[in-house]
């Protein structure tokens, strides 16, 4: 029989490595070598992975996997963004924080949506790569990236800012991302965000916000988002969304924090909450 569970997790524990030390190992040369395109990747990465396609349980599991959980994009569609197209260009520094565009390149494997079950049982992540260079905003504080617009954040940002309504709370700022879709939304009437960093206040209030939408239905408070939230009255806001961490690793616990302080009246929306989910 097979165990899911264990195979899910060797292939995670796998892609995890991959992205924090060689998420460049596939080059476009190896893939142009292979002359496979897409499937070329997959056998290539597969390979970096450890999969041995000579092993039977290997060769299946590549086969229930790998066709969902790696797939080339096409970078215009995040291109195209409204949020990249208005702040694309926009480049400056405030204490900590420094705020300009960063790159994936070519073949570069990069997360791009939540963790999903497949209908056999496997948990995998869902993983893109470009045939080209995409350049995206991002922000590092004192040198460590805190917030991009990459695909993962366009794919699972994005559609919970256009599914929001009425009065809206964000907690957490980072680049605006969020608030920023959510103001195009007309069915938001107005969007609050909690945000403990003044630094990142006055960055955004400086440089992001002469370019959004709707700005004068825009509110920053500065204000720890527990708090914030534990404070505010029952049913104030019509949707909250939260977003605190820098990935699962991080953001279980705080989920779980912030999951014991909901409220009735209002809808909770938490970013990559499936993975999160996985996780526990």
């Amino acid at each position: 029989m097979t165990d899911f569970h264990q195979e899910s997790e060797r292939l995670l524990l796998a892609v995890s490595r991959f992205l924090s030390e060689h998420p460049r190992a596939v080059t476009p040369e190896d893939v142009r070598e292979m002359g496979m395109g897409e499937e070329g990747y997959r056998l290539l990465l597969a390979a970096w992975l450890g999969l041995d396609p000579d092993r039977r349980a290997d060769a299946a599991l590549y086969h229930a996997c790998f066709p969902e959980m790696v797939r080339r994009l096409d970078p215009a569609p995040f291109e195209t963004d409204a949020y990249r197209q208005a702040v694309g260009s926009v480049r400056g520094r405030e204490g900590a924080f420094t705020l300009g565009m960063e790159e994936i390149r070519p073949m570069e494997l990069f997360v791009r949506d939540d963790m999903v079950r497949l209908s056999d049982g496997h948990v995998v992540a869902r993983l893109g790569w470009f045939d080209r260079v995409y350049t995206y905003p991002a922000l590092r504080e004192n040198g460590r990236i805190w917030m991009t617009v990459t695909p993962n954040e366009v794919n699972t940002i994005r559609p919970m800012a256009e599914g929001s309504r009425g009065r809206v709370l964000c907690c957490g700022l980072g680049l605006g991302y969020f608030a920023f879709h959510a103001l195009l939304n007309p069915a938001v009437s107005s969007v609050t965000v909690a945000e403990i960093d003044g630094g990142l206040i006055r960055l955004f209030d400086r440089l992001l916000r002469p370019h959004f939408p709707h700005a004068d239905r825009l509110q920053i408070v500065q204000a720890d988002a527990f708090d914030y939230v534990r404070d505010m009255p029952a049913g104030h806001y019509d949707t909250i969304f939260v977003d605190l961490w820098h990935d699962a690793g991080d953001g279980v616990p705080l989920y779980r924090r912030m999951k014991a302080l909901e409220k009735p009246g209002s809808r909770y929306l938490y970013w990559i909450e499936d993975t999160m989910k996985f996780y526990l």
